[in-house]
């Protein structure tokens, strides 16, 4: 599935397309996109369309950083505290959602315990993977300010589609 954007251009490639122009198999990038470690990319139906200038977010060399017990205890206060709705076992399989909600409303406190025992990586990571409409435009540009990523422009918010 290709769609052209003028004569000549290709502005969406489809998953096939994809995996080739990158190197790699179609159901590694199903698992990237299942991740949401290609930016862009949108889900019609059972098919991805993926644009011709994406590229796949690559991570950090090395292991992941390991959840310890103290990220786990401070996530389950947090989740108590701003995610109420939420199980503390659900809230704790979505650490970005919990620390974006932190990152929104929490006191200054809060959010200096979950910085100092998430890292600025996670905290980097939790910003960046925000889902739309989780941040207010005023905590979206005080964060990218606050964790350095204020360079030059802004991205703007992530916003919600209607299908």
């Amino acid at each position: 599935m290709v769609t052209r954007a003028g004569p000549g251009k290709v502005s969406h490639l489809s998953v096939s397309q994809f995996a080739g122009r990158e190197g790699v198999s179609r159901i590694r990038v199903l698992q990237l996109l299942a991740a949401r470690r290609i930016p862009g990319a949108r889900k019609i139906g059972h098919q991805w369309i993926i644009p011709a200038s994406a590229a796949i977010m690559r991570r950090a060399p090395g292991r992941p950083r390991q959840q310890t017990r103290a990220d786990d205890r401070l996530l389950r206060t947090l989740a108590r505290r701003y995610v109420w709705w939420l199980s503390p076992d659900e809230a704790l399989a979505r650490p970005n959602f919990v620390a974006t909600q932190v990152m929104e409303m929490g006191d200054y406190d809060d959010v200096l315990k979950l910085e100092a025992t998430l890292g600025r990586e996670a905290m980097v990571r939790a910003l960046r993977e925000a889902e739309p409409g989780r941040l207010s435009e005023r905590s979206w540009i005080y964060w990218h300010h606050r964790l350095g990523l204020a360079r030059g422009r802004i991205p703007p918010l992530p916003r919600r589609t209607l299908r």
